[in-house]
């Protein structure tokens, strides 16, 4: 003899509220481990993010392919113009480029001369965007590179104009990117103008604030901030944002890194000097002056 309606309904219900309270309580336990340091949230986190990996990838490719066929019907009408201005430009860049190589050959001589370490950092990874996680709390991005390729956490990443954010997890092929516009970002930075230090704090916004600096600081808009190199996180001199506003205490500064349009970015292997090292190339300095 079947069930009726009001059956089935009521056992719904229960595997309903059974299903719930599961949640619930998996969701608890996830986030006391969390609060006591432990690795589990965080590698279940990334094995969640490899596995949605192929399917943000196989749902990407006919937005981008789309997007490409868009693009190139409405550059053809732009291509003379643009031939044009590139021939003037290309006039002016080797004359730049002379000089630039001028210098570059100068200043590695100087720098051997000096016996000082040379700052370049090597991209660990080229990665492509496969995710955004927005939302009121969130500020993030999925990226298709992983431990596999050699990134690890904590590592900066960057695009063509900036500072990006850094990796939070790492999984096996995917890595999740925390933003520097999120509110738990905090970057040690430098007024590129003055020399000034202070903190690039995120804000779940569009815009960072820069706090902590020294009451006398002279801060004016358009004034750009760069990486301090403090923290051990992100190498020194790297573009963070510039200056767009000033109201007292609250000096708001736009990223430089194109947050709203990433496409590929590079996460770089970044190695922090060991503090024994640091203390041995400043006694260094100091003999020399």
């Amino acid at each position: 003899m079947g069930l009726t309606p009001l059956r089935l309904r009521d056992r719904r219900g229960m595997r309903g509220r059974e299903a719930f309270w599961f949640y619930i309580i998996l969701a608890g336990a996830l986030l006391i481990l969390d609060m006591t340091g432990s690795r589990i949230p965080r590698e279940i986190r990334a094995y969640a993010n490899d596995l949605a990996a192929p399917v943000l990838n196989l749902l990407d490719r006919p937005v981008r392919a789309i997007q490409a066929g868009l693009e190139r019907v409405a550059g053809v009408s732009d291509i003379y113009l643009e031939n044009e201005t590139l021939r003037d430009e290309n006039g002016r860049l080797r004359q730049w480029r002379e000089a630039a190589l001028q210098l570059s050959r100068e200043n590695e001589r100087l720098r051997q001369m000096l016996k000082v370490p040379g700052r370049e950092v090597p991209p660990a990874a080229t990665a492509r965007v496969i995710g955004i996680g927005g939302g009121a709390f969130e500020r993030s991005i999925l990226i298709n590179a992983g431990a596999k390729d050699g990134v690890l956490r904590d590592q900066p990443v960057v695009d063509d104009s900036g500072v990006v954010g850094r990796a939070i997890q790492v999984g096996h092929w995917t890595s999740r990117v925390l933003l520097v516009t999120d509110l738990n970002s905090r970057i040690p930075v430098r007024l590129e103008r003055s020399g000034i230090v202070g903190i690039a704090e995120g804000q779940n916004e569009t815009l960072l604030r820069l706090r902590f600096l020294p009451k006398e600081a002279d801060v004016k808009v358009g004034d750009r901030v760069l990486t301090s190199g403090q923290g051990g996180i992100f190498p020194p001199d790297l573009p963070v944002g510039k200056v767009v506003s000033i109201d007292g205490e609250f000096i708001m500064l736009e990223p430089l890194g194109m947050l709203g349009k990433l496409d590929y970015v590079r996460v770089m292997a970044y190695v922090p000097v060991p503090a024994e090292d640091k203390s041995l190339l400043e006694s260094q300095d100091g003999g020399r002056r």
